[in-house]
């Protein structure tokens, strides 16, 4: 794609409108950008001739206003895949407030235990703190132009999207890849947060050793702790998972690597040849997928895994739950208000 005149809008909206199906996740909603775009045909797989709508421009999203700003990192991580420039959630003012007031105590408790730069930390602090006395969000304008606008609905989208082997952008539904043989799950990345593995330990949770092998990687040793302390990794241990050091791990391509030949589902973020192992063939999607994936050793039906995650995850609140370090004591040393009054 060549370079864009000057006056030509470089943005793409993707708007999603309507409500989620059961068993549906926002991994789901990440690969319905490309594959809605394969569909209108403005996005092609194949190499040769590639048609990509969103290559060089801004990939700005509507239409979910109330995710938390770890869920919607899920879109701004993806959009790289996209060959996108940069990414925008446009989000509510109140999960954005939760966010900053939880880095504020998190920067606080890093300078108290003598993180450097104190000054860096303070400033930004300060400047969050500045932010949240008189809260503003960029908002687009009424008459703003721009290059494509892709409209999803919600509605439609009833059964989960992966990439196929080996291309981010080879988005399929769950029902055209069902019964592949799968012999390794990894579940990390920096697409993961803390309630993926929450998800992925009550979906394990009964099964004994599985079939599989499992990798786990959370994002960061925070995340780690905190599982700990709750018990989850004691439920991948039953299962006979490998734990890896929290980071990178099987997505940075360079550290461990899958068997040769084999075929993986993983919740990173690519999957390109030789990236996870030699002649490796990876699918991508979400942790809750990949969970019923190593649970089985196979890629479900659609079916199969409704019920196989329905009642499990039931219990949203608890199992997609953030670290709110203001809501912590051994990071914020002190009662704090709760979420629902910092909110209003």
């Amino acid at each position: 794609m060549g370079a864009m005149p000057l006056d030509m809008p470089e943005s793409v909206l993707v708007r999603f409108k309507g409500e989620m199906q059961p068993g549906i996740t926002l991994r789901d909603l990440v690969n319905a950008i490309p594959y809605a775009a394969i569909q209108k045909g403005d996005l092609t797989v194949g190499k040769q001739g590639k048609k990509n709508v969103f290559n060089g421009r801004i990939l700005e999203i509507e239409g979910l206003p109330d995710l938390k700003v770890e869920q919607a990192f899920e879109f701004a991580d993806a959009s790289a895949e996209r060959s996108a420039n940069g990414c925008t959630v446009h989000l509510n003012e109140a999960p954005v407030i939760e966010f900053l007031r939880s880095n504020i105590v998190l920067m606080q408790n890093m300078i108290d235990n003598g993180y450097e730069d104190a000054r860096t930390l303070q400033r930004r602090i300060a400047a969050m703190e500045a932010w949240l006395e008189a809260p503003s969000l960029l908002q687009p304008d009424a008459d703003a132009e721009y290059a494509y606008v892709l409209e999803i609905d919600l509605n439609e989208i009833k059964e989960p999207l992966v990439a196929c082997p080996n291309d981010p952008d080879d988005i399929k539904p769950l029902s055209a890849v069902v019964g592949d043989k799968v012999d390794e799950v990894f579940i990390g990345s920096c697409m993961t947060n803390i309630g993926h593995y929450r998800a992925a330990a009550k979906v394990l949770e009964g099964a004994g050793n599985i079939p599989t092998r499992l990798w786990i990687a959370p994002p960061t040793r925070m995340d780690e702790s905190q599982l700990r302390d709750e018990g989850v990794y004691s439920v991948f241990g039953v299962a006979g998972a490998r734990t890896e050091v929290p980071g990178c791990s099987l997505c940075m391509g360079n550290q461990a690597r899958v068997a040769d030949k084999a075929t993986v589902f993983s919740t990173s973020t690519r999957n390109f040849d030789n990236r996870m192992g030699k002649d490796a063939r990876v699918y991508l999607g979400s942790a809750e997928l990949a969970a019923v994936c190593a649970r089985l050793g196979r890629i479900p039906g659609v079916e199969e895994y409704l019920a196989t995650v329905g009642d499990k995850l039931s219990n949203t609140e608890n199992i997609y739950k953030y670290l709110n370090f203001d809501q912590m004591a051994e990071y914020s040393g002190k009662k704090v208000i709760p979420i629902a009054e910092v909110a209003s």
